[in-house]
């Protein structure tokens, strides 16, 4: 009898200690909704749960737009049911309440620091472009106003103009000493609605003749790639060939657009269309960096990326605006999500072995981006991860930073030949970067300019050219 009692009570202990143990993993809260918790409390009661379990997950801040007081600053609800269990490698959301067009100091301040905290966790600190030292002085100077959205600047053309511009409502301009002259109207053809419209153009020479490629947003749900033939000194618009064509959708955000010369063949830099899955999958141009030979594209032109004449250089994008090359490297700013921007490269472009994924939509910088929709098979989704070429220079979205701007190299310039400088769509400010030797300048500091900035380029007089969603260029001579 006394066994069986022995043998009962060692039962009951062992049960007790498992009921104990399951009791006591580590949980989310359960007063992480409904604004019963201030976002500081949420953070610091997570950092001690990661402390005291020895746990590595992730979590940040989203904000959501309320109109209840009580809400300001408060956690809504997270991505997790209250009482998950918090385990290694999950991602939570902590959703905080903010007013439309007035988030709070706090919020902001916290924000940051958790974003600092989470770059000093990875090692990666001196990646955070915000924290570049300020180096000279220079202020902007006007050079036009009164525009449309300003979405390219580019001093190289066959035609004798100091500059030639686009706007996005399907407008390209030449500019000589102080004179505006409309060069082409495509505004008839082009949708212009959020981030639709034209968005790049760069000149062309194919047997003999010159031509001005231009890609931009039809009005049929085609997104073009196309040439106007150029005759003493003018465009012509009614002789238009048509190189390339893709479908798009109803999102109108995520065109980038971008076009680049690269010897015989084209590089055009696309955004994902709102549509993350777009970036990981092969049978959507959309999400990449593609490389067109469109030397026979005058007769024939391209309507697919299965086309043998179009070759992915890079996929795993998001929104890859104002991509540039600097010497043999292609350089890709690409617009984050809701916390990260990337300043990625390309290097040695014309040797790639095969095609470079930037992380998109599984990764947002070096962050886990909780994308759970499935546009591969799980076993590609792996490879992909595996393989990620993560960003060479970031930064968050704290102190009211938003969105990478790219970008330019330099021409005819010794002291600045080997920087790139890229900006900050809602503040503004302008980085000087080397990418070389590891060195980040910042020579335009937050809120100079007082509108937010579209495209950083080249003027050819070793200063920057800077268009705005106002219709102002601006340069800005270096220090």
């Amino acid at each position: 009898m006394n066994i069986v009692k022995q043998c009962l009570s060692i039962l009951l202990m062992i049960l007790t200690m498992a009921f104990c143990s399951a009791s006591s993993a580590p949980s989310l809260p359960d007063n992480f909704n409904n604004c019963k918790v201030s976002l500081d409390k949420a953070i610091s009661t997570l950092a001690e749960i990661k402390s005291d379990n020895s746990l590595n997950f992730e979590y940040r801040i989203v904000r959501e737009v309320t109109d209840r007081d009580e809400c300001i600053d408060m956690i809504l609800g997270t991505n997790l049911d209250q009482g998950s269990e918090l385990q290694n490698g999950l991602l939570v959301d902590l959703v905080v309440g903010v007013l439309q067009g007035n988030v709070t100091e706090s919020v902001k301040d916290t924000e940051y620091d958790l974003y600092l905290s989470q770059l000093s966790e990875k090692g990666l600190i001196e990646k955070n472009l915000i924290a570049s030292p300020q180096f000279g002085d220079e202020m902007p100077t006007q050079k036009l106003d009164g525009m449309g959205v300003i979405t390219y600047i580019q001093f190289e053309n066959p035609l004798g103009y100091e500059f030639i511009f686009s706007e996005a409502e399907g407008r390209i301009y030449g500019v000589k000493e102080d004179n505006v002259t409309l060069l082409l109207d495509l505004s008839d053809i082009t949708i212009r609605e959020r981030e639709s419209g034209l968005h790049s153009f760069e000149f062309y020479n194919n047997d003999s003749a010159d031509y001005l490629l231009v890609t931009h947003s039809g009005i049929d749900k085609k997104y073009y790639l196309s040439s106007y033939l150029i005759e003493n000194n003018n465009i012509l618009k009614e002789n238009k060939v048509q190189l390339a064509a893709f479908n798009i959708n109803d999102n109108n955000v995520h065109f980038s657009g971008k076009i680049l010369k690269n010897n015989n063949e084209l590089i055009i830099c696309l955004g994902d269309q709102n549509n993350p899955g777009n970036s990981a999958k092969f049978d959507s141009p959309w999400g990449k960096v593609l490389s067109l030979n469109i030397q026979d594209s005058f007769s024939n032109p391209i309507q697919d990326i299965n086309d043998e004449r179009v070759t992915v250089l890079a996929y795993g994008l998001r929104n890859p605006w104002s991509c540039f090359m600097h010497g043999d490297d292609l350089i890709v700013p690409d617009v984050g999500n809701s916390h990260w921007e990337e300043i990625n490269v390309l290097s040695n472009v014309d040797n790639l072995s095969e095609p470079v994924f930037f992380g998109w939509p599984w990764f947002e910088s070096y962050f886990d981006a909780n994308y759970k929709n499935t546009p591969v098979s799980e076993e590609v989704r792996l490879e992909q991860i595996k393989n990620t070429n993560f960003p060479k220079y970031l930064f968050p979205h704290g102190n009211d930073y938003c969105a990478v701007i790219g970008g330019t190299k330099l021409s005819n310039t010794n002291k600045w030949k080997d920087f790139i400088f890229v900006g900050d769509f809602c503040t503004g400010t302008i980085w000087a970067i080397d990418i070389k030797n590891n060195s980040e300048l910042k020579i335009l500091e937050k809120n100079v300019i007082p509108f937010s900035i579209t495209t950083i380029n080249d003027s050819g007089n070793e200063s920057l050219v800077i268009g705005t969603t106002s219709g102002q260029i601006f340069e800005l001579e270096l220090p």
